[in-house]
């Protein structure tokens, strides 16, 4: 297996040569508004760690798994505290306590890091799960099904982009407000549950009906899911039960989001194409409950979801580091930079 901690050679060459590239588009331009056909207005994106994030995967693995009332789960809450506080203009948490599928109810905990909140501008949140599944339910092997998931794609791959970003936002401040939403109580959804989205989306669906008053509504909203997968096929990968075939990380586009915020989808991958991120494809792949949905169903807000439909670990006991990409992270990170500072 190739060693998935390292970054693939010369980020920072690349991105200059990026930077080179959109300049002569732009002036090479005949509509008059310095942008390229797709709308894309050429920008220099400051640099995404994906080692950084990489290790904020292993680190939220390191606490254990994170399903509600865990010693993982209190640990990583406290950590992603402390993480965010020095970062943010302000850290919003909105506790609360929910029932799941799997029992309870449990003590919960949403934050939002707020960035530039008095800019002008449209209002964009950026979204991930940081709980994690209290089961493998999808393992190869049943004897592992009632293990709990350790997380690293799902979950930690999400929050390790978010606080990279936090971190980015910090010390070059966006051009418009940005929220940075970290939900609880997303994965411990069971299918065919009676509950809303069948038990999943709870922290965000409390979210959405208790938007924190102290800020205005985000005008758009982007959730990230399974997005550190590994780049390239390995046939060393585990295969979980729900699972065909041992395909690589692909951002197809999903049905829900291109129904509710058809423009908002364009943009993204727009931003995608145009930085070279190969993993952002331009098909429509299926509809998934996620966190985007109570957005979209009860706040009437634009929200689009981007998640990797088959990561070969979904789910079962081997969703460890070494089956994340650190190149997966960047791709993701810096299509979030682009849409955040205008292109």
């Amino acid at each position: 297996m190739k060693n998935s901690r390292l970054k693939p050679p010369n980020w920072s060459g690349r991105r200059v040569v990026l930077v080179a590239i959109a300049l002569l588009i732009a002036g090479c331009s005949s509509c008059g508004g310095g942008g390229t056909d797709n709308g894309i207005v050429p920008v220099e994106l400051p640099e995404f760690d994906a080692d950084r994030a990489f290790a904020d995967i292993e680190q939220q693995c390191d606490f254990g798994p994170r399903m509600p009332d865990s010693p993982g789960h209190q640990a990583q809450l406290a950590w992603m505290i402390s993480t965010l506080e020095p970062l943010a203009d302000d850290l919003i948490q909105q506790p609360f306590s929910a029932a799941t599928p799997f029992g309870g109810p449990y003590d919960f905990t949403n934050l939002i890091a707020v960035f530039a909140a008095e800019a002008p501008g449209t209002i964009t949140m950026i979204g991930a799960h940081w709980d994690t599944r209290p089961v493998a339910d999808q393992d190869p092997d049943p004897d592992m099904r009632d293990e709990p998931v350790p997380g690293a794609n799902d979950g930690g791959s999400g929050v390790a982009i978010l606080l990279e970003l936090a971190r980015i936002f910090a010390q070059e401040p966006p051009p418009s407000p940005v929220y940075l939403a970290f939900f609880d109580a997303e994965d411990s959804g069971q299918l065919g549950s009676s509950m809303p989205y069948m038990g999943y989306c709870i922290g965000s669906d409390y979210m959405a009906h208790n938007w924190p008053t102290p800020i205005e509504s985000p005008e758009r909203v982007i959730v990230l899911d399974l997005v550190g997968g590994q780049t390239e096929q390995d046939p060393s990968l585990v295969v979980g039960t729900a699972q065909s075939s041992n395909e690589y990380f692909n951002l197809r586009i999903e049905s829900y989001s291109q129904a509710a915020a058809p423009q908002l989808v364009d943009h993204i991958w727009d931003i995608a194409e145009f930085l070279g991120h190969s993993a952002f494809e331009r098909s429509v792949q299926g509809s998934i409950i996620d966190d985007h949905l109570p957005f979209i169903n009860t706040a009437g807000i634009p929200a689009v979801d981007i998640i990797d439909f088959a990561p070969p670990v979904w789910h079962t006991v081997s969703d460890t580091p070494e089956h994340c990409d650190p190149d997966a992270l960047y791709q993701v990170g810096e299509t979030m930079l682009g849409l955040v500072y205008g292109m």
